[in-house]
């Protein structure tokens, strides 16, 4: 069984916990805002070390996990290179946890592939375990981070309506927002190319909009999805080419005339310019991208307090 103080899914967190979260990431952003620092707990005293092991590439989350842990107080030690590892000479990821774990860390922050089973691997481990992104299955700090975004603009959850567009089938980021964001009473649309779209039968409560315009009609949110260009091609979009896919899935500024003037443009990055969105997008007033990744820091870091604080007092993350 795994820790109960893990993050795996968002499944893992009741709302109470969640809007916990949202409350802790506020304060911290507020204190940073005032002083360039977390005032509320510094774990310097605690002398706890983190784990971060990434064995896919990752810029926002690793970094944005790194400078958390850095403003809360907290030693990390983090293997962020796959080359640089055993792993080159036939070590198992598996053993190169387990060896890790054998160091006895405090917390593990895991980046994994699809080849790497997380839910199965967690319950072997000694510690709580962080999933900052696994395969195309669940990404729950992403989800958090986006959902908190959201609600930090004080608008009742209950009054966005949130359109998923893109590479959504195969999109870890999107299966982790449509648990998050229904829980805490958003609606769910998604648009895209057919091959691209998830199981209607898995996600019953989600709209599936076939035209772009159509979407953003209904839509106050547009979250955009970078295309998987290492997973597809324009073949298998069923697409003449990707500037087809820009052409018909594209937020583009002509599309966005007719979306809602108090509305907000996310992403969660890397983006393909010219592909999901145009450069122009991103000067949109609307659109909060930078502000997500800031974000990032302040969830993370209250997610962080909160598992180590848990595990520490016998309390438990849900």
């Amino acid at each position: 069984m795994s820790s109960p103080y893990s993050l795996l899914t968002t499944k893992d967190l009741s709302k109470e916990k969640i809007l916990h979260l949202f409350s802790r990431a506020s304060l911290f952003k507020s204190e940073f805002k005032k002083s360039n620092q977390f005032l509320q707990k510094n774990f310097e005293s605690l002398n706890k070390t983190l784990a971060f092991v990434f064995f896919e590439n990752s810029t926002r989350t690793r970094m944005s996990f790194q400078m958390a842990a850095y403003r809360l107080g907290l030693k990390v030690i983090s293997m962020d290179s796959i080359t640089n590892s055993s792993i080159t000479k036939g070590e198992s990821q598996l053993d190169t946890i387990l060896n890790i774990d054998a160091m006895k860390p405090d917390l593990f922050v895991i980046r994994c592939g699809d080849s790497f089973n997380l839910k199965e691997i967690a319950p072997q481990l000694s510690v709580p375990t962080i999933n900052a992104g696994s395969g195309a299955t669940a990404h729950p700090t992403q989800a958090l981070l986006d959902c908190f975004t959201l609600y930090e603009t004080r608008r009742p959850m209950s009054q966005f309506r949130v359109l998923i567009v893109g590479d959504v089938r195969y999109s870890r980021v999107a299966s982790s927002n449509f648990n998050l964001l229904q829980q805490m009473g958003a609606e769910v649309g998604v648009c895209g190319p057919e091959s691209l779209m998830p199981d209607q039968e898995k996600f019953p409560h989600v709209k599936v909009f076939k035209k772009l315009d159509e979407g953003l009609d209904w839509a106050n949110v547009c979250m955009i999805l970078r295309i998987q260009l290492e997973r597809h091609d324009a073949g298998s979009l069923k697409l003449p080419s990707l500037s087809s896919y820009h052409e018909i899935f594209g937020v583009t500024p002509e599309r966005l005339k007719a979306f809602d003037s108090d509305g907000i443009i996310m992403h969660p990055g890397p983006i393909n310019h010219g592909v999901e969105l145009s450069t122009e997008t991103l000067k949109d007033p609307r659109c909060v991208v930078l502000n997500q990744v800031e974000n990032g820091v302040y969830t993370r870091a209250a997610l962080m307090e909160d598992i180590i604080l848990s595990s520490n007092n016998g309390g438990n993350l849900g």
